[in-house]
């Protein structure tokens, strides 16, 4: 270990009682004796239990159906989300919205991003009312067993199959060990070659297969050759599905105005797209404290905060990655028009 390591083992102590999921940058989460005496099996179980708990009280507000389909699979689709005449303005102002985005790159694909805080109203009126729309809402606090706000945004995806190696996102992977939801309100059709969402039901569910696989992988997770499984976000070859009890991944294949909720602690992928695509959609996420009590004190709530939540958190990054506490993921790009395949 690490002189630095040393010095810091308080907070890698504390880290413990949090969404810390790093195996190399945490000694802690990613020693191979404490998780053979079973840190890691203690964690996941332990998120597991205090998930399905708050969700009995986060699940009164939802229909039986909406609650037997995310048991069952993992994720929660409403097709028609929106009334026609709605959707279709959203859509349109969507896409000749023109402003300053923030941009990833990933190997042969690129998300661009706006916030839909409130404080952009003027400009996106439609895309914020249906990013705060109480039914995406309770959805998005159920599936993250988290009653809190989510994050929201107006998001492009741009893929150019002759760009770069492949995009990450293509792989078979869980992103944390703890629930997480996610969205996409779709405001395109999203065909078998538009790169589709991948989920394999069920296997948000912690059986006991899927718990030994865990433990199996945090036992070598910190020295893994993958840099995203040794953070914790571990991947899964398909042909290895089968081996816990689960199906093949499938393809979410939707039309325009269907929402999609799903928990990303399960497993999923982007779809390889082999042609050149642009998709646009809502995209929300909500990630809490797996071991809190998932209501409380929301400071993302507060006054003068709600309205601009989003950006405020990106400003925070922007600071962090400046002075070097983490990567620079999200950098600002030129004002374009939000459906532009041009990138930087």
């Amino acid at each position: 270990m690490k002189a630095l390591d040393l010095l810091k083992m308080p907070l890698h102590l504390l880290a413990l009682a949090g969404k810390a999921k790093s195996f190399v940058g945490n000694p802690l989460i990613g020693s191979p004796w404490l998780n053979q005496h079973g840190l890691h099996r203690q964690r996941i179980a332990l998120a597991d239990r205090a998930a399905w708990a708050r969700r009995r009280r986060l699940g009164r507000v939802l229909s039986a159906d909406e609650r037997e389909a995310y048991a069952r699979d993992g994720f929660v689709i409403k097709r028609d989300f929106l009334p026609a005449e709605l959707f279709a303005r959203l859509r349109d102002e969507a896409a000749a919205h023109v402003s300053e985005a923030r941009e990833m790159r990933q190997g042969r694909a690129v998300t661009r991003r706006v916030t839909l805080d409130p404080a952009d109203a003027a400009q996106l009126p439609g895309c914020v009312a249906a990013a705060n729309d109480p039914r995406l809402d309770r959805l998005m606090r159920y599936v993250a067993a988290h009653d809190a706000m989510p994050l929201m945004y107006l998001q492009i995806i741009v893929v150019d199959p002759g760009r770069g190696e492949q995009d990450p996102q293509t792989v078979l992977h869980r992103d944390t060990f703890h629930s997480i939801a996610k969205s996409w309100l779709f405001l395109h059709d999203v065909g078998e070659d538009d790169g589709p969402f991948m989920y394999a039901p069920g296997s948000h569910r912690l059986s006991e297969r899927l718990r030994a696989w865990e433990h199996a992988q945090s036992l070598s997770a910190a020295t893994a050759a993958n840099v995203y499984h040794a953070r914790g976000s571990f991947r899964m070859p398909p042909e290895d599905l089968e081996g816990l009890g689960l199906g093949p991944a499938i393809k979410v294949v939707v039309p325009a105005n269907t929402l999609v909720v799903a928990d990303t602690h399960g497993f999923h992928a982007r779809s390889v797209s082999p042609q050149r695509t642009v998709r646009m959609e809502i995209y929300g996420t909500l990630r809490g404290n797996p071991y809190g009590l998932g209501f409380g004190v929301d400071p993302l709530s507060w006054p003068g905060i709600r309205s601009r939540r989003a950006d405020l958190l990106d400003q925070a990054a922007d600071l962090a990655a400046r002075y070097g506490l983490i990567g620079a993921s999200w950098p600002k790009v030129s004002a374009r028009r939000m459906d532009s395949p041009e990138v930087d």
